[in-house]
């Protein structure tokens, strides 16, 4: 059921200026300028230029959603084809156009500008550029609308078409006031003042075709006419704020667009002036635009769920253009992302993809972290370049496509050597201290242009030595660390030495020695060992040796002090049975 509502038309219309322009209000200030002036027939839309410039940009879109975009240089009149590239004519629609302004500057002011992004320093550059008049100081863009209807393009003429209201129901005042308007856009009959507030109890019809009986609905204020506008002129004095705002619903030329649009008019500006801050187009998806009671805001959603949410079926991405009016290189880029990879795409670059992330990729993929240390498959990089991985097999790799390349490596911004991959699978490097070759003949170097360290060639290694007689060839001491090479620890009270007989027994049923392992081949029946590991097996079985040659050591040397003990013990015996006997034989003596 329709409430009742007691309202003050004016502050109803302030509130409503105040809705909108919190979204103006984040929009370009940049006033419109008169680019070009639009023109049309049954081939082509065009823009006659109307002021200076080096390059226009026109940018038009269609109905459907297509962008078409061509830059035209200096002396070019800007067009657009009815046709499109198939050579139909184009769908009947309403068409939106942008013609930017490219300003014609000198090499020079070009120059300064790149420099200004190597130091740091391109608003001082602005500003100093525009100052001196080398820098135009405000961005030239002109946009605006065209229908296309039976192939024929209405740019935007001064009478408008047929009322959308049946004259039959107006009252004669309301026509003469409808004649009024269309002749000079001015209505002056019955003008009424009322000095004092105006309260409608109910609901408020404004304009030349409202009627007697409207049936509002849940409408509290509606306008309806020809040319639908709500306009806010500021008459404030000096020192307070005087620019002028409009609400404006659609063109009001023929050919022109359906919008709903909120619009800058500065401080003198009123009608069909100003710049077009926000604008709505008629047909617009739901949710084209949502703010959340969050504050998040949503494009094509009605519950985002971050800050910004863009949703749609194909690809959602935003666009970065620089355009070439404030001097600098144009530049756009794209980020987007759909079910095959989120990437960056260079569009000016031909649209190349040079960075993309595939759906699936792990945590910390790539993870830069705050002291500019980049891990990749780490979180945690301790180096400048951290890779980790849990898979097996190749981790890194450098592939060239072309004929030649290489990695360089610098020491204080001095090269001090690289290592580089050229034709017929061959690696080189330059006569540099601590430089790798690899040449196409098989023969590898290490070490600078002066001392030679060692050399692969023909399959034999030579250290020391650039002709290598065998498969490893040596000619100067050999050190190894980095493995366990000693076997001191048999001699530690905590190791668990087998018997000699243990020993004994497995060396003859396994035919090696425990510490030393069997024999290994490869799977060309080659035998294969560990030099580290065998000299180490080998040094534990020597120490093992002797120290069961110092165990058998003590044995027989107190199998020796038996022995002499037993020997002394039997000379005793000897000499006692001696004598017993001298007894013997002297007391049968005595008998006879």
């Amino acid at each position: 059921m329709k409430i009742t509502k007691s309202v003050r038309v004016v502050a109803y219309l302030v509130v409503l200026a105040v809705c909108f322009s919190a979204t103006a209000l984040a929009q370009s200030a940049n006033k419109v300028e008169t680019v070009a002036a639009i023109s049309a027939d049954r081939a082509e839309v065009r823009w006659q230029p109307q002021v200076e410039y080096g390059r226009l940009i026109l940018t038009v879109s269609t109905p459907g959603g297509e962008v078409f975009r061509k830059e035209f240089e200096s002396g070019a009149v800007p067009s657009f084809e009815l046709t499109g590239r198939d050579g139909n004519v184009l769908p009947d629609g309403d068409y939106s156009y942008e013609l930017r302004v490219i300003p014609n500057l000198s090499p020079e002011v070009r120059k300064a500008l790149a420099a200004s992004r190597e130091t740091g320093k391109s608003a001082e550059v602005i500003q100093e550029l525009q100052r001196s008049g080398q820098l135009p100081t405000r961005v030239m863009v002109q946009s605006g609308s065209f229908m296309i209807e039976k192939g024929a393009a209405l740019t935007g003429l001064s009478e408008e078409g047929s009322e959308p209201q049946d004259r039959s129901q107006l009252s004669s005042d309301a026509s003469q006031r409808r004649a009024g308007k269309k002749a000079n856009g001015t209505v002056t009959p019955n003008d009424v003042v009322t000095p004092d507030d105006i309260i409608v109890q109910g609901s408020a019809c404004i304009g030349l075709d409202c009627v007697n009986g409207e049936v509002f609905g849940f409408d509290t204020i509606r306008t309806k006419e020809n040319n639908t506008r709500i306009q806010f002129d500021d008459t404030s004095g000096a020192g307070f704020a005087t620019n002028n705002w409009q609400i404006r619903a659609n063109s009001s030329a023929a050919g022109g667009a359906s919008f709903l649009a909120f619009v800058d008019q500065g401080a003198t500006g009123n009608s069909e002036t100003g710049t077009i801050l926000f604008e709505v187009d008629a047909g617009a998806p739901a949710n084209s635009l949502k703010v959340s009671s969050t504050g998040r805001v949503g494009l094509r959603t009605a519950t985002p769920v971050l800050d910004l949410h863009i949703a749609t079926g194909d690809t959602p991405a935003h666009r970065l253009e620089q355009t070439a009016a404030s001097g600098f290189t144009a530049q756009t880029w794209d980020i987007a992302g759909n079910e095959a990879n989120f990437f960056v795409r260079d569009v000016t670059g031909g649209s190349r993809l040079p960075f993309r992330i595939r759906p699936g990729a792990p945590t910390s993929s790539i993870d830069i972290a705050a002291s500019g240390n980049v891990g990749i498959g780490t979180a945690s990089p301790a180096v400048p370049l951290h890779t980790r991985t849990t898979a097996a097999g190749e981790v890194f790799r450098v592939e060239d496509t072309g004929n030649a390349g290489w990695i360089r490596f610098d020491n204080q911004g001095t090269a001090k050597a690289f290592v580089g991959f050229g034709d017929n699978n061959s690696l080189f490097a330059g006569a540099l201290a601590q430089s790798l070759a690899v040449r196409a003949e098989n023969a590898l170097h290490l070490g600078g242009s002066a001392t030679l360290t060692m050399t692969l060639t023909a399959g034999n290694v030579g250290i020391g030595t650039t002709a290598p007689a065998g498969k490893l060839d040596v000619n100067m001491i050999i050190f190894q660390r980095g493995v366990q090479l000693f076997a001191d620890y048999v001699f530690e009270p905590t190791y668990t030495l087998e018997s000699i007989e243990d020993h004994a027994a497995f060396m003859w049923n396994n035919k090696h020695l425990p510490a030393v392992g069997a024999r290994k081949v490869d799977e060309q029946g080659r035998e294969v060992v560990e030099i580290g590991a065998r000299m180490r097996g080998m040094l534990e079985e020597i120490e093992k040796a002797h120290i069961y040659i110092s165990t058998l050591s003590e044995r027989i040397s107190q199998k020796d002090e038996a022995l002499a003990k037993l020997e002394r013990q039997n000379a005793e015996l000897a000499e006692r049975l001696a004598r017993i006997e001298a007894m013997l034989s002297t007391s049968n003596l005595e008998r006879k």
